[in-house]
C-alpha cells in the first residue's frame, strides 16, 4: 500500500506539471490560462496513469532485483535532488516578491467562466495572523470537506520513513549503530525542514491560494522545474524504500518459518548477495494490483492506519521488554522508558480511531487474526519470545506477595506432588491427578536413582525434555520436578522440601501402589487421543504432536520386566509416607488406575468410604480430606455431569444408623456438600461405640487382616458400579520392620476393587464459613 501511494503520488506529480494544463508546461509556454494549444503533454485518463505508475514501478522493481547496493546508491542521488530542490524553495521564499498564483488545473471547484486569482504575499503578519484559525474546506481533488483527522492522515505519509532502516537491517554492515544513528539523524532534519516549510508557507501564502493550488511551492519558486525534480526524487525514493523493506520483511517472515511452509517459496535467493528475488518480485505484483484504486487520497489513509498499528506495536514491544526488566535488553537510545512507549502506543492507537474508526476496526481486527494465526502455528523463535519474560515478571511478583504465613482453610486447594515411576505406566494416574487438583499446583515427580555424575547429569536433562514434551503434548497443567538421589526414598523426601516456590507448595504426596507385578504400559492412550485429531486441523495449526509422541516414546525409559527391576522395597515406600506425614503433608495412595476410564458410563458414582467416624468429637482430617477430594472430583467439568458422590458410614454399635445419617447429613449441609449417605454395620472385630469412645481410644489401631478384608468386601459388594473409590488409608506402624506387614494390609484393603484412593489427612480443608 505504501510504495502505491508514493507511485502514485509521482503520477498525479508528472499529470501535474507534463500533463494538459501542466504547470511546468504553462510556464515553459508562458501561458496564464490554460495551454490546451500546448503540444508536448502527457495524455491524461485512469488506463494512462496506470501505465505511467506501472512504468516507474517497473523502474523499482530493476533496482530491487539488481540489490540492495543499486538501492543505495540510487537512495543517495535521489537524496542530494531532493536537498537541492529544497534549497530552491527556501531561497524562493527568501527572495520572491509579491505575485499572482492561478489555481491548479483540476480544481473543479472554481468557476470556469471568470479569472480567479491568488496571491503570494511574500512574508506578510497579516498572512501569519489568517492562516492561525483552522476553516477546512472541500478537497478540490476528491470534493469531500477535509478535517484534522483527514489532513493528518493524508500527511502522514510523508512521516513513514521511519522503519525504512529497520526493514533493510540484513543488508547492513552495522545495524545496531547505524540504525538508531540513521532514523534519529532522518527524523531531527526531516522535523525541522517540515516545520520551516510550514512557518514560512503560513507567512507568505494567503488562505484561498493554500485551498485551491496544493502545488504552490513550484508556482511560488523562481524555477519551477526543481520543484518538479525534488517531488518526482522524493517519490520514488519513497516507493523505493517500501518496495525493497517490504521484500525485505516478507524474506525474514519466510526465512523465520513464522507461517510455517506456507511462505517457504520466498526464502530463494540468488546471487552472491543472496538477493531475495521471489519476495521481491511478489511484493510488485501486490504493488502493481493496488495500483489499480488509482487515487492517493484513496489510499493514503489505510496506508497511515497500517503505519500507526506498526509503531503502536513497536512501543507496545519496547514496553513489554522494559516491563519484564530482562537483562540482556539494553538498548543504546537511553531516552527510552516504559511512560515514553506506553504514551507512544496510546497515541497510535487512538490516533487510528479518530482518523477513521472503521478502518481502525478492520486493521486491528487484521492485527488480530494474523497474532492469533502465529500463536498456533509459529515455531520457536531464536530471538525469544517476550511473553515469557512478562509472564515471569508478573508471576515472581505476585508470588512474592503470597504469602504462606496468611493461607486460611477457607481457600484450601489440593496441591499435588505424584511420584511417577514412569508416565508409560503412569499415564492413568497423571490423569486422573490432573483432574484432581482443582487449579491448584501440580508437580510431576520422579526420582533418578543413580549416584550424581556429568553422565548422570546429561541422561536428567534430556529426560526433563522429554517430560516437559510430555506435559505439552498431553495438556496436563502440571509442573515437572526430578530428582538424582541414591534412593527413591531420600528423592522425594528432597523433592517434598523443595518442589513449589513461596507460597506454591505441595500439601498432597500422591503415591502409586507398592507391587512387585510387571507393570502395564498405558502410554498408547496418548497416542489414541492424539490420532483423534483430524489431519486438516492438524496442519492449521501446525500440530506436531505426533512427533513429539514418537520422540517421548523413544526417550522414556522402559518398564521393568521382572521383579529384579524392581527399585524400591517395602521399607522405603512406608519411609516415603511416614515422611509425608512427619512434614505435616497429607498422603494418597493410589492403586488400579490402569483400570481407570473417565468415559465408562456404567459407572456413575465417586463413592467415600470412611472408617471408624466418631460422632462424639469433631470429625478428624482424614475424613475432611476424603469428602473434600471427592467433592473437588466432583466440581471438574464432566464428573460433575455423570457422577454422583456416596458416601458410606460404618457403624461400630448395634444401632440402626439413624442418628449417624443426620449427623453425617448435617454436616454435609453445613460443608455444601451434595452427596447420597449410607449406613452401614460394621464389619467384623470388637465394637466400639462411635457416640462415647474418643478417637484416640485406639479404634484405629491394630485392625488386623481380618477387619480390611471385610472392609474390602463391602466395597466389591457396594462400590462396584463406582468409578473411583476414596477411603481412609491404614494407620501407618511406626516401625521399619513392619512395612511388609503393612504393604499386606494395603492389599488386603484395595484388592480387585475399582480406583481407589486411600488417604490420610494431616491439615483442616474443609470451612463452613462462606
Amino acid at each position: 500500500f505504501a510504495s502505491a501511494t508514493y507511485i502514485i503520488g509521482f503520477v498525479e506529480a508528472l499529470q501535474s506539471n507534463l500533463g494538459v494544463g501542466g504547470t511546468l508546461l504553462r510556464h515553459s509556454c508562458n501561458i496564464t490560462e490554460g495551454i490546451n494549444n500546448c503540444s508536448y503533454v502527457f495524455p491524461e485518463g485512469y488506463w494512462f496513469n496506470l501505465v505511467y505508475g506501472t512504468a516507474v514501478l517497473l523502474f523499482c522493481l530493476a533496482v530491487c532485483l539488481i540489490g540492495a547496493g543499486l538501492f543505495a546508491k540510487t537512495t543517495f542521488l535521489i537524496f542530494l535532488a531532493v536537498m537541492f530542490s529544497i534549497a530552491t524553495v527556501m531561497f524562493s521564499f527568501a527572495f520572491q516578491s509579491n505575485k499572482t498564483v492561478y489555481p491548479a488545473v483540476d480544481n473543479k471547484l472554481v468557476p470556469t467562466n471568470e479569472t480567479f486569482e491568488l496571491r503570494y504575499t511574500g512574508f506578510h503578519m497579516h498572512t501569519f495572523m489568517d492562516n492561525l484559525k483552522a476553516d477546512y474546506v472541500k478537497d478540490y481533488t476528491s470534493g469531500n470537506k477535509l478535517s484534522f483527522a483527514a489532513v493528518f492522515a493524508i500527511l502522514f505519509n510523508g512521516c513513514t520513513g521511519i522503519m525504512a532502516g529497520a526493514n533493510i537491517s540484513g543488508d547492513l554492515k552495522n545495524p545496531s549503530t547505524s540504525i538508531p544513528r540513521g532514523t534519529l539523524l532522518a527524523c531531527g532534519i526531516t522535523f525541522c525542514i517540515y516545520v520551516i516549510l510550514f512557518t514560512f508557507t503560513a507567512f507568505t501564502c494567503d488562505r484561498d491560494l493554500l485551498v485551491n493550488n496544493y502545488n504552490y511551492l513550484q508556482d511560488i519558486n523562481i524555477i519551477p522545474a526543481f520543484i518538479t525534480i525534488g517531488v518526482f526524487a522524493a517519490t520514488l525514493s519513497a516507493a523505493l524504500s517500501t518496495l525493497i523493506g517490504a521484500s525485505r520483511v516478507l524474506h525474514a517472515l519466510a526465512k523465520d518459518r513464522l507461517f510455517s511452509g506456507i511462505l517457504h517459496p520466498f526464502t530463494w535467493t540468488v546471487g552472491k548477495n543472496k538477493e531475495p528475488i521471489v519476495s521481491v518480485l511478489l511484493s510488485w505484483l501486490l504493488v502493481q494490483l493496488t495500483l489499480f484504486i488509482g487515487k492517493l487520497n484513496a489510499i493514503a489513509p489505510l496506508v497511515t492506519m497500517f503505519y500507526l498499528l506498526s509503531y503502536g506495536i513497536v512501543n507496545l514491544a519496547c514496553l513489554a521488554l522494559k516491563i519484564a526488566s530482562a537483562p540482556n535488553f539494553r538498548p543504546t537510545f537511553q531516552i527510552l522508558a516504559r511512560y515514553t512507549s506506553f504514551l507512544g502506543a496510546l497515541s497510535c492507537f487512538g490516533l487510528m480511531f479518530f482518523i477513521d474508526p472503521l478502518y481502525a476496526a478492520v486493521t486491528l481486527v487484521v492485527m488480530i487474526l494474523l497474532f492469533v494465526v502465529l500463536l498456533i502455528r509459529a515455531p520457536a523463535t531464536p530471538w525469544g519470545d517476550v511473553s515469557q519474560a512478562l509472564i515471569y515478571h508478573q508471576v515472581r511478583k505476585y508470588l512474592l506477595r503470597l504469602d504462606i504465613r496468611k493461607s486460611h482453610v477457607k481457600f484450601w486447594r489440593p496441591e499435588i506432588l505424584l511420584m511417577v515411576s514412569n508416565p508409560r505406566s503412569d499415564y492413568r494416574l497423571i490423569k486422573f491427578c490432573n483432574d484432581l487438583k482443582k487449579g491448584g499446583l501440580y508437580v510431576l515427580g520422579h526420582v533418578i536413582v543413580q549416584p550424581f555424575n556429568p553422565d548422570v547429569a546429561q541422561y536428567y536433562d534430556n529426560q526433563l525434555k522429554t517430560w516437559l514434551d510430555f506435559v505439552e503434548i498431553s495438556k496436563f497443567k502440571a509442573f515437572v520436578e526430578l530428582a538424582v538421589s541414591d534412593s527413591v526414598r531420600d528423592g522425594t523426601r528432597n523433592l517434598l522440601t523443595c518442589a513449589g516456590l513461596g507460597g506454591m507448595k505441595p500439601n498432597i504426596l500422591a503415591l502409586g501402589f507398592y507391587t512387585m507385578d510387571i507393570p502395564h504400559d498405558c502410554l498408547s492412550d496418548l497416542e489414541e487421543k492424539l490420532q483423534k485429531r483430524s489431519n486438516v486441523i492438524r496442519t492449521l495449526i501446525r500440530d506436531n504432536s505426533l512427533q513429539k509422541y514418537d520422540r517421548i516414546n523413544k526417550e522414556l525409559p522402559p518398564l521393568r520386566q521382572s521383579q529384579d527391576d524392581q527399585i524400591m522395597n517395602p521399607e522405603d515406600y512406608m519411609g516415603m509416607i511416614q515422611d509425608a506425614i512427619t512434614m505435616g503433608k497429607n498422603v494418597c495412595v493410589m492403586r488400579h488406575f490402569d483400570n481407570f476410564d473417565i468415559h465408562s458410563t456404567h459407572r456413575p458414582f465417586v463413592d467415600v468410604w470412611p472408617s471408624c467416624v466418631r460422632f462424639n468429637e469433631e470429625f478428624d482430617n482424614t475424613f475432611t480430606l476424603l469428602l473434600q477430594l471427592a467433592c473437588v472430583l466432583h466440581m471438574k467439568g464432566g464428573w460433575k455431569t455423570h457422577w454422583k458422590i456416596r458416601i458410606f458410614i460404618i457403624t461400630e454399635t448395634d444401632s440402626d444408623g439413624s442418628m449417624e445419617t443426620l449427623v453425617i447429613q448435617d454436616f454435609l449441609k453445613e460443608a455444601r456438600i451434595e452427596a447420597q449417605v449410607r449406613v452401614l454395620p460394621q464389619p467384623v472385630g470388637k465394637l466400639y461405640n462411635t457416640f462415647t469412645d474418643s478417637f484416640t481410644s485406639g479404634a484405629r489401631i491394630g485392625r488386623g487382616l481380618d477387619y480390611y478384608s471385610s472392609m474390602n468386601t463391602l466395597m466389591k459388594e457396594y462400590s462396584d458400579n463406582a468409578s473411583v473409590i476414596f477411603t481412609a488409608l491404614p494407620l501407618i506402624p511406626p516401625e521399619a520392620a513392619a512395612a511388609k506387614a503393612y504393604i499386606t494390609e494395603l492389599s488386603t484393603l484395595s484388592d480387585n476393587l475399582p480406583p481407589l484412593v486411600m488417604v490420610y489427612g494431616s491439615m483442616p480443608v474443609i470451612s463452613n464459613s462462606l
